[in-house]
């Protein structure tokens, strides 16, 4: 049909050319959408002259930092009390990115505020967000998409299995190897779709409401093996299940799935077409350019790889 009309306004011209009348006036191009303010005066934040996080409480390390009892720069006297640690720190991986981002939107601290959220699976439900960009290891997922806007991803998460050193689990190498051993993972997780569509275990995966939840099961003896992001093992095993006056370590990490095995880029939360999901990706497009994304990275996960990677 359009190539019909493009034919018709051809021939038009030649007849009109013809009778001296020459070529019908070009109509004039629409004018570009100005793109939205980006700083404290966008009329796209949900709080004027601030800009409105959130992320997860507890917050747990590597992803974030400090102490949920200390004031830090910012810091409302009556703000959220904070649980593992304080997101207004700037400490951790998602600490550092979302006040890295801040920044390069002109924001000071001062001007950043933080909500909590409780529930993991919230902050991608459908409907109207309190905040401007959630920060919590959200994997990009296309269900997850078709409620909320995603950033570009500002890293790429590697799972890994956790368990308690005693088990017979922690001598397994390969994901062949891994399908008879009860595994959990939080719901609504890529930990859980890790173990639902990679292992493929033949005993049905253990779904627990956090990770916390999870990591008492492990404990427990309830699931031999619990499935987290590697960074998340790290602070579990290290913080929260060793025992340093015993000689062996309490928590071992048996592996980690590589990027292969499943994709996993992690990117922020937004509303719904948020005319703030430009300017996020602009900030974060610079920051990975001028290599600060990948500076955080290596000081707050980089250091801790060592892992081996499960084989087939």
């Amino acid at each position: 049909m359009a190539l019909r009309r493009l034919l018709g306004a051809a021939s038009l011209s030649v007849v009109l050319a013809a009778c001296g009348a020459g070529a019908p006036p070009s109509p004039s191009p629409s004018p570009s959408p100005e793109p939205i303010a980006c700083g404290p005066d966008s009329p796209a934040l949900k709080n004027a002259g601030r800009l409105t996080l959130s992320t997860d409480n507890p917050a747990f390390p590597p992803w974030w930092g400090g102490d949920p009892e200390t004031m830090y720069e910012g810091q409302p006297a009556d703000a959220t009390f904070w649980q593992i640690s304080n997101p207004y720190s700037g400490e951790g991986l998602e600490g550092a990115t979302a006040y890295a981002v801040a920044e390069k939107l002109g924001f000071s601290r001062d001007q950043v505020s933080w909500l909590e959220n409780t529930t993991f699976e919230n902050a991608f439900a459908p409907g109207p967000k309190a905040f401007d960009f959630h920060a919590a290891q959200v994997s990009i997922r296309p269900e997850r998409a078709a409620a909320v806007d995603f950033s570009d991803p500002y890293f790429d998460a590697n799972q890994s299995l956790l368990a308690m050193t005693g088990n017979d689990i922690t001598s397994e190498t390969t994901i062949s190897g891994l399908k008879g051993y009860r595994l959990g993972a939080a719901s609504n997780t890529t930990s859980l779709e890790l173990i639902e569509k990679v292992i493929q275990p033949t005993t049905q995966a253990s779904v627990f409401a956090d990770n916390a939840t999870a990591k008492v099961a492990l404990e427990n003896g309830q699931i031999d093996g619990l499935v987290v992001d590697l960074g998340t093992a790290f602070y579990i095993r290290d913080a929260e299940l060793e025992d340093w006056d015993t000689p062996d370590p309490e928590g071992t990490i048996v592996g980690a799935f590589s990027t292969e095995q499943q994709v996993d880029q992690v990117g922020f939360v937004l509303e719904l077409d948020s005319p703030f999901t430009d300017c996020v990706n602009r900030a974060l497009a610079e920051l990975r350019a001028d290599g600060t994304l990948d500076t955080i990275y290596d000081e707050n996960i980089g250091e801790q790889l060592g892992v081996s990677f499960f084989e087939p």
